[in-house]
């Protein structure tokens, strides 16, 4: 539960901008403003060398958040890639403003994992798997992931992949997913 002070964060989310993420600047400097920053994944065209990233966190010094937080996708390996501007979470969890709760997870094979790592207390859970929904029968759509946010009950559920049904939905549990795929500007 959060802080019995009333706190509120703008949350801004993106994912899947596969190298045309200045595409998005002008919007995000100005009419998408706010104080947290999410980008869930495939920031690259599967990360070749160096620059692709160099120009990614060179972009997020760009962007007025005071929060940037990203994790991996499918299309790149971050594990050794340190972001000047930007906060990379790596199965890690970070505390905003001493109370807001958000753990991040980079792409996991589907099915490699129970998802038992996401803390129970998290209240923004980052994934670029997307969880499985009833009405969809995508292949890539993670059963155990959406079994732990049934148990986590996060307030925020953010995570890309699938680009065509980029969107926001509210889940039975009220958990607020939100596929954050910057579709139709990325590749399929």
């Amino acid at each position: 539960m959060l802080s019995s002070s009333t706190k509120s964060w703008i949350v801004v989310c993106v994912s899947d901008t596969h190298q045309k993420h200045r595409q998005l600047t002008d919007r995000l400097k100005t009419t998408h403003s706010g104080d947290i920053l999410i980008h869930a994944g495939d920031m690259t065209n599967f990360s070749r060398g160096a620059q692709p990233f160099e120009d990614f966190d060179q972009w997020l010094k760009e962007l007025p958040f005071r929060y940037k937080l990203v994790v991996g996708g499918n299309h790149e390996t971050i594990t050794n890639v340190d972001l000047n501007y930007g906060t990379v979470l790596k199965n890690k969890e970070i505390i905003i403003d001493n109370c807001l709760r958000i753990y991040g997870v980079p792409w996991r094979p589907v099915g490699d994992s129970s998802w038992s790592d996401i803390p129970l207390k998290s209240h923004v859970v980052i994934t670029h798997n997307p969880p499985y929904a009833h009405n969809d029968s995508h292949p890539d759509l993670e059963f155990n992931l959406k079994s732990r946010l049934d148990k986590v009950r996060p307030l925020l559920s953010v995570f890309g992949h699938i680009h065509a049904d980029y969107g926001v939905y509210q889940q039975e549990a009220g958990v607020l997913l939100v596929n954050a795929a910057s579709s139709p500007m990325s590749p399929s």
